[in-house]
């Protein structure tokens, strides 16, 4: 059934096992490394369209069942396609002989419509550092956008793009519930291939689902959609959809074998739309996510994760954290490689006041912590 984000129930999303790869986030021109998959992974076929109607298309040529699917994936791209469009990140580069500095695209990504009022949802990668934001539609049409904003840690942001007074957007996309994603389920992807080709479309099938990443940065992108519809540089951003033409997933990164390189993934992860809905419901209200802040710095340790720094004022510091102190647990939850830190913290809420289980000179204790609200992308 579709949905639209005001409909939406906030959730709270349950801890997903670790998975320790290094992905290529799946934005032209910030493609920084890939892990090894099986050259066996691959999609049903891929397709490109453009202005709505199909380019090019290819599918197996083993069965009637792959042409019907292809009949089926290219309605779907056909519908689906006006609400897909190609977002740009402007910022100013210095000029040759000292002319005036121009807005130039240094990245580009896909993004697609949520409704009538025009706010449309990406990556926040794909607009991090932006000095200014467009969007160009299917058709080539191209308007300003401007950002309502980004949470860094589910790698979500949300903008609201310029029809003027009485144009209309040329699309919206229908949203669908992804707790009614299963393996093997046909996917559909739609983006902006090598940040050149809008609306190149590619069919797969989930994989997996309740994939988290490992971020390097001391939490985990979680809620993910693990699977094998081949993604690109510059798909990220773009929506995964199933075969009722409703969308389940935004595509966020992608690996091959290959490694630093053009060419498309061989295995493609989405943030599911019930996670991507919980935030943009969050932006669009308050221009940020209320995340918990618990006001330290960390390294992982062997038993959990040991304080390094703590912050003068800060909920830790009132609550008796030192440094040195290796937190073990939050109310009962372990902290380990499996379940970092910052994505348990992330179970809670502002004002919420948890126990922490902490390691202090060989012995064990428990410290009550009242969280404070993060500033907004503090780590």
């Amino acid at each position: 059934m579709g949905r639209t984000p005001t409909s939406l129930r906030r959730h709270l999303s349950g801890l997903l096992a670790a998975v320790t790869l290094v992905v290529a986030l799946v934005l032209y021109g910030d493609v920084f490394g890939a892990t090894g998959v099986p050259a066996s992974h691959r999609g049903l076929g891929t397709l490109a369209i453009e202005g709505g109607q199909v380019l090019t298309a290819q599918v197996g040529s083993d069965s009637s069942a792959e042409a019907t699917t292809a009949d089926l994936v290219t309605t779907i791209a056909a519908e689906v396609n006006p609400a897909v469009v190609t977002v740009k990140n402007l910022q100013e580069i210095p000029a040759p002989f000292g002319g005036p500095n121009e807005p130039q695209a240094v990245g580009i990504g896909s993004d697609f419509i949520l409704d009538t009022a025009g706010h449309v949802v990406t990556n926040s990668h794909v607009i991090e550092g932006a000095e200014a934001l467009s969007v160009q539609f299917s058709d080539g049409t191209t308007v300003d956008a401007t950002l309502i904003g980004r949470d860094a840690f589910q790698d979500v942001a949300v903008l609201q793009i310029d029809m003027g007074d009485t144009a209309e957007v040329p699309g919206v996309v229908t949203l669908g519930e992804s707790n009614t994603v299963e393996f093997g389920d046909t996917v559909v992807a739609i983006g902006t291939a090598l940040g050149e080709y809008p609306n190149t479309v590619t069919t797969g099938s989930v994989e997996i689902v309740d994939r988290a990443l490992d971020t390097g940065n001391g939490y985990e992108l979680a809620n993910l959609i693990q699977h094998d519809a081949e993604l690109w540089p510059g798909n990220s951003g773009g929506p995964l959809i199933d075969l009722g033409g409703e969308v389940i997933g935004m595509n966020v990164a992608g690996s091959n074998a290959s490694g630093r390189s053009a060419t498309g993934s061989q295995m493609g992860f989405a943030i599911d739309m019930d996670a991507v809905l919980d935030i943009t419901e969050q932006l669009i209200a308050n221009g940020e996510v209320a995340r918990p802040f618990l006001g330290i710095e960390s390294a992982l340790a062997a038993s959990g994760q040991r304080v390094t720094v703590v912050v003068d004022g800060g909920p830790a510091a009132e609550a008796g954290i030192e440094v040195a102190d290796v937190i073990t647990a939050v109310d009962g939850q372990k902290v380990d490689t499996a379940h970092p830190l910052l994505n348990v913290l992330f179970e809670h809420d502002p004002g919420e006041t948890v126990t922490l289980t902490v390691e202090r000179d060989g012995e064990q204790q428990t410290l009550d912590v009242v969280l404070d609200e993060r500033p907004v992308e503090t780590p």
